[in-house]
């Protein structure tokens, strides 16, 4: 059974499980405590209260380059109701409603995301847990009866960044030129729509999510108050500025602490500057000269059209 959100005991809300990430580490460090889950459906709450596991959620650092899919689990000794909404949906695949193979069975299976809908400013810190999550829409069933977090039409969406990366990261070949994305308006493959640095042109400049491995650096060092994210690659298919082709993002710690995903890319960034470690960085914005510096800097409207993956070196 996959479940796409559950009901938080602590914070007493049903959320998403990119919520309940950002809720864990938001949490004082050395004092975080995992969640406890129940069924999102209230009528199955109600009758068994069934319990819900929360998977990976509160990891920091991948094992590899194909990003792990946090999500929540229905453990089989906790039985739900008949009429909860996940065994229907269940009950309705395994009865033959959807063959196999269809896109709808494809995308209730993998939570495929069809539309990648980009923020344009950065939300308040004073967001609740469920509204600071990744708005993800859901593929409804036939008779779904409107309920917030489910869409209609067969198309899964979401507004964060990292939501649609965990499942772009699970295909791979001729996959990522099979499957389509709809971002502000453009079709494109998912091969199409995420993009190496060196590779993105200015004509697709804004339009493409760039990503690459980069360093991860203080300023200052005493008393920081940016970070700079400083690619590996350089913008090979852009003019030089000031005799540089190199690419950086530069964020001041204060934007970070009032984000409501602060703590989560906080405690990131700072498992990424371990040497045990490596960092992957995709974001959604727009590449424009650094002032009078030399190179090109990265601007992103909003932290949700940010990603930074920590990757655990091989044999460490």
């Amino acid at each position: 059974m996959q479940i796409l959100e559950a009901y938080c005991e602590e914070l007493g809300e049903v959320i998403d499980i990119y919520a309940a990430q950002r809720a864990y580490f938001a949490q004082p460090a050395g004092r975080r405590r995992r969640f406890t889950f129940r069924c999102s459906d209230p009528a199955c709450r109600a009758a068994h209260n069934p319990l819900v596991s929360g998977v990976g959620y509160d990891k920091l650092a991948e094992e590899g380059e194909k990003f792990r899919q946090i999500h929540f689990r229905a453990p089989p000794d906790h039985p739900h109701l008949d009429s909860c909404i996940w065994v229907r949906d269940d009950a309705r695949r395994d009865a033959g409603g959807e063959p196999a193979g269809t896109r709808r069975e494809r995308a209730k299976a993998t939570n495929v995301i069809d539309v990648f809908a980009p923020c344009h400013a950065d939300k308040p810190a004073t967001a609740t847990a469920a509204g600071s999550g990744s708005d993800v829409l859901a593929v409804a069933p036939d008779d779904d009866d409107g309920a917030p977090g489910r869409a209609r039409n067969g198309q899964s969406r979401t507004g964060l960044l990292e939501r649609f990366i965990d499942c772009w990261a699970q295909f791979e070949g001729e996959a990522l030129k099979e499957q389509y994305v709809t971002i502000e308006g453009e079709r494109l493959s998912y091969r199409q729509a995420v993009t190496q640095v060196r590779f993105i042109a200015p004509g697709t400049n804004g339009r493409r999510i760039v990503y690459g491995g980069a360093r991860i650096s203080l300023w200052p060092a005493d008393k920081p108050k940016r970070v700079y994210l400083n690619f590996l690659d350089e913008c090979e298919q852009f003019e030089e500025h000031q005799g540089s082709r190199k690419l950086a993002l530069d964020l001041p710690l204060a934007r970070i602490e009032d984000y409501p995903g602060g703590g989560l890319l906080l405690s990131r960034l700072e498992e990424g500057r371990l040497g045990k470690n490596y960092v992957r960085v995709f974001a959604w914005g727009r590449i424009v000269e650094n002032g009078a510096k030399p190179g090109w800097r990265l601007e992103i409207e909003s932290l949700d059209n940010l990603v930074v993956k920590v990757i655990a070196r091989a044999g460490t």
